[in-house]
Parts: C-alpha cells; structure tokens; sequence
C-alpha cells in the first residue's frame, strides 16, 4: 500500500505542489460559463378591456405546455396598456427552444375560467392564433431564441 509519509521530502513537496497546481488548473476550467442571454420583447394585440393582469408562461423542452409552472412567469398590470395592446421586454433568456402562453386574468384569480364549455377570459400564444377547438400543443407556438426575439400575441376571446 502506498504511503506518503515515506517519501522523501523533496518528493512530497512537489507531489504538493503538482497537487495544489492541478487543483487550481482545475478551478480555472470550471468558473461559471459566459452563454450569452437574449431578450424577447412581446407586442400583445386586441386586449378588450383595463380589468386585472396578463399572466405570461414561458415553457421549454422541459416544461412543455401547458405544463402548471413552465420555466419563468411574467405577471403585468394592464395600466401598462396603450390602446388595446401591450408592450414587455424580458431579459436575460438563454438560448433555446421555448415557447409563450398567457392569460388575460380578467379577475386576478389565477387561473382560466370557463362559461358552460368555453373559456370566459383570454388567452393567446407565441406568433400563433389558435382558432381550432382543440387545447394547442408545444409544437405549435414554439420557437427557437438564438438572438433577441421579437413575438407577436393576439388575443382570442369568445
């Protein structure tokens, strides 16, 4: 079995020295990676009314829609309307596959709610109007971010 101890000094301070060397080469190699972000400024369009907040989900590969949290939420004030639209900028998004929801939480309650069979609030997606009946899927509103972006949302009521 090996033992430092019988080593010579001279060969103990330099199997320190490598040690203490590899060990700092190896710090320098794992310092936080510089990836770059990008920002995505949303243009939401045909807001019909000033009452509550617009809810943003942002989803990934992940998180894939309409997963309950995604990866980021945005909540805005509608006071920061002009006309019938809204302008955000977000910030600081790494590059990815990702895509946008969002709510027109009419009421502030969190969630969307529902008449007999339709939603009695808003919603829209990511430079995708969805007109079908059937819930959307990640795939359709999904896009990559491989620079600033800029999204166009326009609300669908009913």
């Amino acid at each position: 079995m090996f033992n430092p101890d019988k080593l010579p000094n001279t060969t103990r301070r330099l199997t320190a020295f490598l040690v203490i060397l590899a060990c700092g080469y190896g710090f320098a190699q794992t310092s936080p990676s510089t990836e770059p972000t990008y920002s995505v400024t949303i243009v939401v369009k045909k807001i019909r009314n000033r009452d509550g907040v617009i809810r943003f989900k942002f989803y990934d590969d992940a998180t894939r829609f309409p997963h309950d949290y995604g990866f980021l939420k945005v909540v805005v004030p509608k006071n920061e309307m002009t006309g019938d639209s809204l302008v955000i900028t977000v910030p600081g998004l790494k590059p990815q596959h990702m895509a946008i929801a969002l709510l027109d939480d009419e009421n502030d309650n969190v969630k969307l709610d529902f008449g007999w069979f339709l939603p009695k609030e808003g919603y829209a997606f990511s430079d995708y109007y969805h007109s079908a009946l059937r819930r959307p899927v990640y795939e359709d509103f999904a896009f990559t971010l491989t620079g600033d972006k800029r999204v166009e949302m326009i609300m669908r009521y009913y």
